[in-house]
């Protein structure tokens, strides 16, 4: 059960700090002031969406911490041993949100992630609230609950166990290519794709030579000019090699009257040969300069063909290849895979073959389930006022095998829908089709009633339940949310939002949650009633009474509803 909530900086709250017992803990007070808002804290603490516009306005983040405490033997206890987190019956959670973005959770005081938050917390607390109305309207919730309820899970998990089993055959299938249709299909595909990168012919090093190749054509006019000209600088009339030689001669001729002019004049002979063999050079080079526009053509369509087979085949000449490598395995896979695939569907129609006779055994579970559901509902609905109310769980025909294995499934192949009749010789109809918002909260509470017990999920929080209920209809709500709170054995805790008297007046912990304005600002609070005046004050409030008579009321009911829960303990 939850022991102890704190809040801060959400809608009116500024820092709030609530304790929790075991019981009937119920919440009231006027419209407005904040009631939702507690509830809201903890179903964000617990894991719910992260809404920023909850934060209290001028600050830059919320905070919300919950203190609960499970049996040793819950399985809360070991999901936290699971997740690292030790094994400790007092489980400590902590969530904030900011502005900016940027959130944060912890489990026993340690960093976590929000996966991790539910999963946790998904076994603490069940949170009932209007939205729910419509949520078990719908079928698949409808099922839900149903599955919830169900003892015998043996057929359930062999199921679901059979089910990756079965995509893993089905993986394998299809990338053998799936039926003999599928299969030539992509044959076709794998043959073109392959003849394609075949027959172009590329390479690496083919690609980096015409890109060379197509640098110095687009550019062989610039190239040929530098060239010539730089051969003409060297070789030309009055060029740099005939000016060295005519310096050479000079040194030479001196050499006899200078001893430096000799060594000089060799090595200006190195340089006019140097000078000679780059001459050379740059006209052997001049003369390889020539590129007709017929073959700048044609190494452009090279290139453009290698373009096109990478752009196809993953962007580059290497994975172009890659690609037709392993192209040629799936090929030859496929060619030679008849005996390989006639043992994978022979193994796929024994694994439909066990599925489909699980779910018969699930849907069979579920049937007998529905029964005892329906049974246990009508009690229910019985204690609450509606007598005379019929209630059934429709299903839809089994399909045979050859309809299951169209669509097989882990949750088998039941389609459910509750019906009910709220008066005696009206017929069975759709739910939605034939309930009110009274009825419909009684029957949520009814629900909750037995779902509870199956999932033994200790804490049950009802927001609003007295949605459409007034008179008598109020005090039967009141009696059944006693009546479950009553029942300590299983440590269940009721947390009620209400603004019914009758509810108030069985109340374990009255909380009245107000508002109240300080510096311009308005903020929430949350009191105990401890005294019995101030109880009795709650309750004639609620009940629209005015002066003594009304507090008279109020204490005569609040010791009614003392004396029914004394008498729910003696039992």
């Amino acid at each position: 059960m939850i022991k102890k909530l704190v809040i801060d900086n959400i809608a009116l709250i500024d820092h709030l700090e609530i304790d929790f017992r075991e019981g009937l803990t119920v919440l009231s007070g006027e419209t407005g002031s904040g009631k939702s808002i507690i509830i809201d804290s903890l179903a964000f603490v617990l894991g719910d969406r992260a809404d920023k516009t909850l934060i209290k306005y001028g600050e830059d983040a919320s905070e919300v911490t919950a203190l609960f405490e499970v049996e040793a033997n819950s399985p809360v206890v070991d999901k936290l041993a699971e997740y690292g987190y030790g094994n400790d019956s007092e489980i400590l959670v902590y969530r904030k949100m900011s502005v900016s973005g940027k959130n944060e959770v912890r489990i026993q005081g340690r960093t976590s992630t929000l996966a991790i938050l539910k999963d946790i917390c998904s076994d603490l607390v069940d949170i009932f609230g209007q939205g729910q109305h419509l949520a078990l309207l719908k079928e698949k919730n409808q099922l839900a609950v149903l599955d919830s309820f169900c003892q015998d899970r043996k057929a359930d998990i062999e199921l679901k166990g059979l089910y990756p089993q079965l995509n893993g055959i089905n993986k394998e299938l299809k990338s053998l290519g799936g039926s003999d249709a599928e299969r030539e299909r992509l044959l076709d595909i794998l043959r073109f794709q392959i003849e394609e990168i075949d027959s172009a012919n590329i390479s690496e090093e083919e690609e980096e030579e015409l890109l060379v190749r197509h640098k110095r054509a687009v550019n062989v006019e610039r190239i040929s000019y530098a060239v010539s000209s730089a051969e003409q600088f060297l070789d030309g009339e009055n060029g740099a090699i005939a000016q060295i030689a005519q310096a050479e001669n000079l040194l030479r001729s001196v050499s006899n009257l200078e001893d430096s002019a000799e060594s000089l004049s060799d090595r200006l002979q190195s340089v006019r040969l140097e000078a000679e063999d780059v001459g050379a050079l740059l006209s052997d080079l001049l003369s390889s300069l020539e590129f007709s526009p017929a073959e700048t053509d044609k190494i452009e369509e090279r290139l453009e063909k290698i373009k096109q087979i990478k752009r196809k085949y993953g962007g580059s000449v290497a994975e172009a290849l890659n690609y037709l490598r392993i192209s040629q395995e799936k090929y030859d896979n496929l060619i030679h895979a008849d005996e390989k695939i006639a043992t994978l569907k022979g193994q796929k129609q024994q694994v439909l073959e066990k599925m489909y006779e699980l779910a018969k055994q699930k849907s069979f579970e579920r049937k007998r389930t529905a029964q005892i559901l329906a049974d246990k509902i009508m009690r229910e609905l019985n204690d609450l006022g509606m007598k005379g109310t019929d209630f059934r769980v429709s299903f839809n025909e089994t399909p045979t095998f050859e309809q299951y294995c169209e669509s097989p499934s882990a949750d088998g192949f039941d389609k459910v829908e509750f019906l009910m009749s709220a008066n005696v010789g009206e017929p069975l109809k759709p739910l939605s089709k034939v309930i009110s918002g009274g009825e419909m909260s009684r029957f949520m509470l009814a629900v909750k009633n037995i779902t509870a017990v199956a999932e033994k999920i200790p804490t049950m929080i009802f927001d609003e339940i007295d949605t459409g209920i007034s008179g008598n209809m109020a005090q039967m709500v009141a009696n059944k949310l006693a009546n479950v709170s009553a029942n300590r054995e299983e440590g269940y805790q009721c947390i009620v939002i209400t603004h019914l008297p009758q509810i108030v007046a069985m109340a374990d912990v009255n909380l009245y949650i107000s508002k109240y304005e300080k510096d311009g600002k308005t903020y929430t609070a949350v009191e105990v009633l401890k005294e019995s005046k101030r109880r009795a004050e709650e309750v004639a409030r609620l009940m629209g009474g005015v002066g003594e008579h009304a507090l008279l009321n109020a204490t005569e009911l609040i010791e009614w509803s003392a004396n029914y829960k004394r008498q729910l303990q003696n039992k």
